[in-house]
Parts: structure tokens; C-alpha cells; sequence
């Protein structure tokens, strides 16, 4: 079972990867294609900070942080992948475990994220927002995590 849970993790995380390099280096800033899929659009967006760019000016303060919750992720990782059991929880930290190494690179090589998954709507907050797979990654194995006890 490790194996599976660790091929999907690194399936995952290239996945992303590929997407964010894909886009780094063919997408000019802020620059938006339409999908197949109505109202998303792919676009290349900087993300200096946490979500909606919190704490931007403090880029020491995000590599931290990041640094940090990334080992606790690890630790955790070992703990919960030792034991027997607890699938659906295994399954969601390898969302989650994969999401943020993603964004982590990021933040510690690029000094940003890149996102680049958007939608078009009305409302100009909501068509502001931008992200990308990591962060539904991390999305996705919070709320697989959230279903175990």
C-alpha cells in the first residue's frame, strides 16, 4: 500500500509541477486562455504570499512558515504511514502531502507561487481569484482527512 499511496503522490505533485513549468514558461503575466470547461480560464498569476496574497511584504516570515509546516507535514506523514489502517486518512494526506510540497517549492525557489486555474464571473472578487491543482490538492485531502475519525 505505500507504494500506491507513494506513486500517487509523486503523480500528483508532477502533475502540478509540469502544469506550473507549462505555464511559467509559455504564459506571459496575468495573460488568460478560455478552456473547454465554461467560465475557467488558464492564466498566470504570481502569488508572493499565502492565500489572497497575505503577507506578501514578508517574504521571510512565508519561506518560514512554509518550512515549517512542510517538515510537520513530513513528521506526521511518517507517523500516520507506519501505522495500519486508516485509509481514507492516508489517502487525504497524500493530497495534502502533495499540494503543499508543490506550493513550498514554489515559495522556496521561485520565492512565489504560480498559480493559473481562474473563472469568469460577474463578480469581480470572485474573478480575481486564481489558483491551482496543489491548492485543491491540499483542499481535497483536508476534507478526505475531515471524513476520519
Amino acid at each position: 500500500m505505500l507504494m500506491v499511496m507513494g506513486g500517487l503522490f509523486v503523480i500528483l505533485l508532477s502533475f502540478d509541477m509540469g502544469i506550473k513549468q507549462y505555464i511559467e514558461s509559455t504564459y506571459k503575466e496575468k495573460e488568460e486562455h478560455e478552456t473547454m470547461i465554461d467560465k475557467v480560464v488558464l492564466r498566470k498569476v504570481y502569488n508572493k504570499g499565502f492565500i489572497l496574497n497575505t503577507l506578501d511584504k514578508y517574504p521571510r516570515i512565508i519561506k518560514g512558515v512554509s518550512v515549517s509546516s512542510g517538515a510537520g507535514i513530513i513528521l506526521y506523514d511518517i507517523w500516520l504511514f507506519i501505522r495500519k489502517g486508516r485509509l481514507l486518512k492516508k489517502f487525504g494526506m497524500v493530497f495534502l502531502s502533495a499540494g503543499a510540497a508543490s506550493n513550498i517549492y514554489d515559495r522556496l525557489e521561485r520565492g512565489k507561487v504560480i498559480d493559473y486555474i481562474g473563472v469568469k464571473s460577474r463578480n469581480k472578487f470572485l474573478s480575481r481569484l486564481t489558483a491551482n491543482l496543489a491548492d485543491m490538492y491540499v483542499a481535497l485531502g483536508a476534507v478526505l482527512i475531515g471524513f476520519t475519525k
